[in-house]
């Protein structure tokens, strides 16, 4: 069994509800589609999502360095576990069975070598009030998941989330 930690900073407005996680192999709990969401919610939609779907474990190292305000983050390593592009779109599917739906801005991607592997695939995800960037990397002979929630309300005026680091140039969030 593979149990999945998701570490998150505290949220701009939405807060923790104290809410139960989900068990693995299941939706979270929560109310469908009305309200916004929380960081317990998010925390558990990634736990959920990623253990159904067979990825590793959140790497704690990543999490101690994520110390965003207004985001959770997951980075999940191929170790143990297969962490490949199939992985990735079943975390994907996982993660759209508990209702996050497609970004109209951003469109599954996918980057492949000249034998047709996929080496990189990226989408972005969005559900009442949260952007959740999702994105698969070969590296080596392991791969590597990472996932970003980030409150929308948390934006700034230029529609960024004030840094610049830990997203792509190319993806405006």
């Amino acid at each position: 069994m593979t149990a999945v930690i998701a570490l998150g900073a505290g949220g701009c407005g939405s807060g923790d509800s104290g809410g139960e996680a989900a068990p693995a192999g299941s939706p979270s709990p929560r109310p469908t589609g009305t309200g916004p969401l929380t960081e317990d919610t998010i925390r558990a939609d990634l736990d959920a999502a990623t253990a159904d779907a067979g990825a590793p474990a959140n790497d704690p190292g990543y999490a101690d360095d994520w110390q965003i305000a207004c985001s959770l983050a997951y980075k999940g390593f191929g170790t143990r576990a297969t962490v490949d592009a199939a992985r990735f779109k079943a975390t994907v599917t996982e993660l759209r069975e508990r209702e996050w739906r497609q970004s109209k801005e951003h469109h599954f991607t996918e980057r492949k070598d000249e034998d047709g592997r996929i080496y990189e695939a990226r989408t972005v995800l969005k559900q009442r009030g949260w952007t959740l960037v999702t994105e698969y990397r070969a590296w080596g002979k392991k791969g590597v998941i990472t996932m970003v929630a980030f409150e929308d309300a948390c934006k700034t005026k230029d529609g960024q989330f004030g840094f610049r680091s830990r997203v792509p140039e190319d993806w405006a969030i």
